[in-house]
């Protein structure tokens, strides 16, 4: 595809490019196991990375993290500490005219996600944190000291969803295996 694609193409690493995750005999010291295999196929130096291109300034992210509590999902969705700072550092050192978009596979927010599914079983939304980002407060509260972030993109869902919230849009444009 890259190959033949005329137009620059970005890789936001996502859940089904994970390998070996949740499989009990995953040989997890194997360089492929875990994101490895996917960074190797993208020919990208680590999992995320920034760049501009028309006026924009674009963080691409990598929020596929395995699963810390025991669930039958083996991953979730968040930010580690060090892609955190060095989010943090990116939106500082970005010019605050210079327009930001956030893109990444898992959703920071979405509402499509709240009817996927019977959430409200136990009486309060019960949203998996493997489909929206379990640390979208956090993000957002980062959002709200850099205004220029205007736009967060995502898949993952297998829904078209569009949220404005606090000046941000989050736009989800489904996943291509949800077609």
């Amino acid at each position: 595809m890259r190959e033949t694609c005329r137009i620059p193409v970005y890789h936001a690493i996502g859940n089904h490019d994970v390998w070996g995750w949740g499989l009990p005999q995953a040989d997890t010291t194997d360089p492929l196991h875990g994101k490895g295999m996917a960074l190797q196929a993208l020919g990208l130096a680590q999992c995320y990375y920034a760049f501009n291109s028309g006026g924009w300034r674009f963080i691409v992210l990598e929020r596929t993290h395995p699963q810390e509590l025991e669930s039958e999902i083996p991953y979730t969705g968040r930010l580690d500490e060090e892609q955190y700072a060095w989010l943090e550092a990116e939106l500082v050192a970005t010019d605050a005219a210079t327009p930001v978009c956030v893109a990444s596979h898992i959703p920071i927010l979405c509402a499509c996600e709240f009817f996927d599914g019977d959430l409200a079983a136990s009486g309060n939304w019960v949203v998996p944190g493997a489909w929206m980002h379990i640390d979208a407060g956090r993000l957002r509260q980062l959002f709200l000291a850099h205004a220029n972030v205007r736009l967060c993109l995502s898949g993952h869902a297998h829904q078209v969803d569009r949220v404005k919230y606090l000046g941000v849009r989050y736009s989800c444009d489904g996943a291509i295996s949800g077609n």
